[in-house]
């Protein structure tokens, strides 16, 4: 059919531009993406992979035309907004690239948009979904640095507060009222989480001021349903791993009860492994 002729002609030349400054399909990327991202749910495997591959190289390409670069950003954002969370989910591994490559010439009303795209796909109700928007923020955020980390901490920070349903609600309530409450509450209990834990890995090897208490406060979800606390885990598996080297210096930036808090709710620094 017509998707699988235009993925095998753009897997055809798509290699040939691969060390090229410019993409010789970019004019057309804006109509082109939306087809090439749906084909990522493709049944047939090779049309799925290739698919992958020529999105990964577009979205490399280093000189978009300023005049395009938005068109391709509308692109993404409706494809974003599809019924498949294959579809939704493949946006942002495209969007974490290209704003990389253009991150010193894309205007800041569309970074804005990006950061609120990936903010919302944090929430979204498919987990995998949820958790590609945590490492897609945490790219944006070494892009923009410490003012964007420090503007989505609140924000991140109250959804991770979000309480759970207590056990007299459940007993009180319908179970499919209950279910779906829990549900949601989960959800966005589960985004804030990943939000913090995602600013946590934007700084592999420093500590900044805010970041001791955002520890703490994650260490807290340690006994929290699942998903949850897998992020939990994983986060801190991650922050041993790029910081053991350096943390007789970097504990230094603890207080002791912060210190003390996280050894009480994670034994020890062993447990990260």
């Amino acid at each position: 059919n017509m998707r699988h002729s235009l993925i095998s002609v753009l897997f055809t030349v798509c290699p040939s531009f691969e060390s090229m400054y410019i993409c010789p399909v970019a004019p057309h990327l804006p109509v082109l993406l939306p087809p090439m991202l749906h084909a990522f749910e493709d049944r047939d495997q090779d049309l799925s992979r290739n698919a992958k591959a020529c999105a990964e190289l577009a979205a490399n390409t280093p000189l978009l035309a300023k005049n395009i670069l938005p068109q391709v950003l509308e692109s993404v954002y409706s494809a974003a907004k599809s019924q498949s969370w294959h579809v939704r989910a493949s946006v942002l591994p495209f969007l974490q690239i290209i704003i990389f490559r253009h991150q010193f010439v894309v205007e800041s009303h569309d970074m804005a948009r990006v950061q609120q795209l990936m903010v919302k796909l944090l929430c979204d109700s498919q987990i995998e979904v949820r958790e590609t928007a945590g490492e897609a923020i945490s790219v944006l955020v070494r892009i923009a640095g410490e003012s964007l980390s420090l503007q989505l901490l609140g924000q991140f920070s109250e959804w991770a507060a979000v309480r759970l349903p207590s056990k007299e609600a459940v007993k009180k309530g319908s179970m499919d009222d209950v279910s779906d409450t829990a549900d949601t509450q989960i959800q966005t209990r589960h985004a804030g989480v990943l939000g913090l834990a995602a600013l946590v890995q934007a700084y592999p090897y420093d500590v900044p001021t805010w970041m001791p208490a955002v520890l703490v406060q994650l260490a807290s979800h340690v006994v929290d349903p699942m998903p949850i606390r897998q992020t939990v885990r994983k986060a801190f598996g991650e922050f041993w791993r790029t910081h053991q080297d350096a943390w007789p210096m970097l504990k230094k930036k603890f207080t002791d009860e912060q210190l003390q808090t996280l050894t009480n709710l994670l034994v020890s620094p062993t447990y990260f492994s």
